[in-house]
């Protein structure tokens, strides 16, 4: 489970003179050893991004449970004004 992570192309950086792109993980916080990116081989791609995958959709799952969690607080409140 990967939470505010994308997949990404990159060329090669410093002298390199080659043309090819190379597949990155990158993060919003450093979480590949103090790092905010990761390279990638080209087989590890699919296992990061269905990591992705999970990430976003328990992030999203806890957004819904935020918000379901504040209506049953304004019910509870409505009931004890009752």
């Amino acid at each position: 489970m990967l939470v505010d992570c994308w997949v990404a192309h990159s060329a090669a950086g410093g002298p390199a003179r080659t043309e090819n792109l190379y597949w990155q993980v990158r993060s919003r916080n450093p979480i590949f050893d103090g790092k905010k990116s990761r390279y990638l081989k080209a087989f590890e791609v699919a296992e990061y991004e269905a990591a992705i995958a999970r990430g976003k959709r328990i992030k999203a799952l806890g957004k819904e449970i935020e918000k379901l969690q504040q209506r049953i607080s304004k019910v509870e409140a409505l009931l004890a004004e009752v």
